[in-house]
């Protein structure tokens, strides 16, 4: 469609474009827009020049013709006017090997491709192993934190710092650098946002600068100096090609990379039933990565310009013309996908356009889906659970690289995941920090203190989840304690048509357990290996976020999931201090198997309580 169109839906269109855009709140929540683009306008030639194609189809044939390649000065005047050769954030793109066609893109990639082959990719999943256990150390000792800071952004770095040659101290420097410079990718940045992305190019020339003129004069055994002192046919790269290649390829590394992983993990938070069929069935690890790049990757778009007429969704766009691949749009097109707004591990035949197509495919869509999985699988087997935790998160103002500002979460992590001399020190350090107790007594929370509680829950989560048959699996209440005990299940009319025989088996094996307000009991998709009744204290009961009920003293929560072997309806968070005690699945089971009556009275009666459950 014509700019200058005065039909409705063209109008309509570029409206959509502004508010996608231009506006702060459609960079940060596209998706919406996109379906209406898509509908509105599939192929349209919006009021500032370029050509916005939304479909699946038409971004993937646009990425793959030949006849649309990477004019970049042209694309670049567009968007910035005809003085945008003073900015030398602008100008260092104009011979990238992502910006260049033809035998200049050929020269520039064969010589870098090396490094990228299977072989090379496979030698580096040890590497890559041993960094993600070494940054999640932090985490698991801490229970939680910003773990896009501790591990999104150091693990991409590291791997591609050390396949160029990068030394490790200098680094963290680029974090806030290469903030500042991918600015020039969006649509219009500020005066100040330009100024930053300035700097920042001036500053990261002039340290690749630096460190190619120490690889020409000491080589290593590294990428940059491998490229420093290559001869292709006797063209040897300059210093200043050379500089910008490898700047533009340590920013790729681990800018996209970092995003992929803040914006993967959150996606899965957000969908506890596909967290917990990752815990089931942990070989679908290996989908994640291409259905996190097609939910919501990272690089939003990817731009053309026609070198010849060319046919795309019906409409012919002429020579010269900038095309814009909507690359998120396409991710999402209902005519590609099922439900395409849905986040599914199970999802088959993914082929998400995030890593482009054509000969400017990611050079590093290997190595970014090898980090993705092994991160991922190391998560799930370091962690029993993973949920998020502090602010909320939030993404950055940018539509063109998609990203998080942080992500916090809070972990925990089961008995013996650590080895060796890890293990035996992290022993040595919680028997010094918990005190010995008597047996009634274990499984109150250790106050004040994050490596004993971890263990503490450990602990607890090992003893519910013992089978009864088990040496250990010794009643643990008696006397007194079982009488109050009994007396508090006999307050729940859940327990109503219980005999006091089958309560007191019941509370023999109870535990005692401890929350702060803040805490989860329960997540809704995870695993219900237990359920809780509450002698002290509040909790609020939410289903995808929202608020659907709280309980208090004598309520039971977690208790649909043990009964129906199923995975948590919904989340329980504490809002006050609260003393529980947990039951484990094997009890509670055992107690309904011979009383069929009482567990239909008891999902009678978990229904009436909270009728917004499934």
């Amino acid at each position: 469609m014509s700019p200058e169109s005065n039909d409705p839906q063209a109008r309509d269109a570029d409206a959509l474009f502004s508010r996608l855009f231009l506006t702060a709140e459609g960079r940060s929540q596209p998706y919406p827009l996109y379906h209406q683009l898509r509908a509105v306008a599939p192929v349209h030639h919006a009021k500032m020049g370029m050509w916005l194609l939304s479909r699946f189809d038409d971004c993937w044939a646009a990425m793959r013709d030949p006849r649309l390649g990477k004019d970049y000065a042209s694309q670049i005047e567009q968007r910035f006017g005809p003085d945008w050769r003073r900015h030398p954030a602008l100008t260092a793109g104009e011979h990238s090997m992502l910006n260049t066609s033809g035998p200049e893109h050929t020269r520039l990639r064969k010589l870098v491709s090396k490094s990228f082959t299977p072989r090379m990719i496979e030698n580096l999943k040890p590497t890559i192993g041993r960094v993600v256990a070494e940054l999640l150390e932090p985490i698991a000792e801490a229970g939680g934190g910003n773990i896009l800071e501790t591990v999104g952004f150091p693990l991409p770095v590291t791997i591609i710092g050390e396949m160029l040659g990068v030394p490790e101290a200098d680094r963290p420097q680029f974090r806030s650098r290469v903030g500042e410079l991918v600015a020039i990718f969006e649509m219009q940045p500020s005066d100040e946002q330009m100024a930053a992305a300035d700097a920042a190019q001036l500053f990261i020339r002039s340290y690749f600068l630096d460190l190619i003129a120490a690889k020409r004069r000491q080589p290593g055994d590294d990428l940059l100096s491998s490229l420093a002192n290559a001869d292709t046919s006797g063209d040897r790269l300059t210093d200043d090609e050379l500089a910008t290649l490898a700047s533009r390829l340590f920013v790729a590394g681990f800018e996209t990379t970092t995003n992929l992983f803040g914006n993967g993990l959150l996606a899965l938070l957000d969908h506890p039933d596909q967290l917990a069929l990752l815990r089931r069935d942990p070989s679908l690890v290996a989908k994640l990565p291409d259905e996190f790049l097609r939910y919501d990757g990272t690089a939003q778009l990817v731009s053309r310009v026609t070198e010849a007429a060319v046919e795309i969704g019906g409409v012919t766009i002429p020579a010269g013309e900038q095309v814009f691949a909507m690359l998120g749009a396409g991710n999402c097109d209902p005519a590609r996908y099922a439900e395409p707004d849905r986040f599914d591990v199970m999802r088959a035949d993914v082929q998400p356009l995030t890593f482009g197509g054509g000969v400017h495919f990611c050079l590093g869509a290997a190595l970014a889906r090898a980090e993705i999985e092994i991160t991922f699988r190391t998560l799930l087997e370091r962690f029993d659970q993973i949920e998020l935790a502090g602010e909320a998160p939030r993404f950055s103002d940018r539509l063109t690289l998609r990203g998080l500002t942080a992500l916090h979460v809070a972990c925990r992590t089961g008995a013996g995941v650590r080895t060796g001399a890890a293990a035996e020190g992290a022993a040595a350090q919680v028997e010094a920090a918990v005190p010995a107790v008597e047996p009634v007594e274990r499984g109150l929370r250790p106050a004040g203190d994050t490596t004993a509680d971890l263990r503490w829950r450990a602990e607890l989560r090992q003893r519910i989840e013992t089978e009864p048959g088990r040496e250990d699996s010794v009643p643990v209440r008696t006397g007194g304690r079982l009488a109050a005990t009994v007396a508090l299940l006999q307050r729940n009319s859940l327990f109503s048509k219980c005999s006091t025989a089958e309560l007191e088996q019941l509370a023999a094996t109870a535990y005692p357990m401890s929350f702060e307000s803040g805490d989860v009991l329960c997540s809704e998709g995870a695993e219900s290996p237990e359920c809780y009744i509450i002698e002290e204290g509040q909790a609020v009961v939410t289903i995808a976020r929202k608020g659907v009920g709280a309980v208090g003293v004598d309520d039971v929560v977690g208790e649909r999931g043990v009964l129906l072997d199923t995975v948590r309806a919904a989340t329980v968070t504490a809002t006050s201090h609260m003393i529980t005690y947990a039951i484990s699945r094997e009890r509670l089971r055992a107690l309904v198997a011979g009383n069929p009556a009482s567990r239909e009275w008891m999902l009678a009666e978990m229904q009436r309580r909270y009728p917004k459950l499934p």
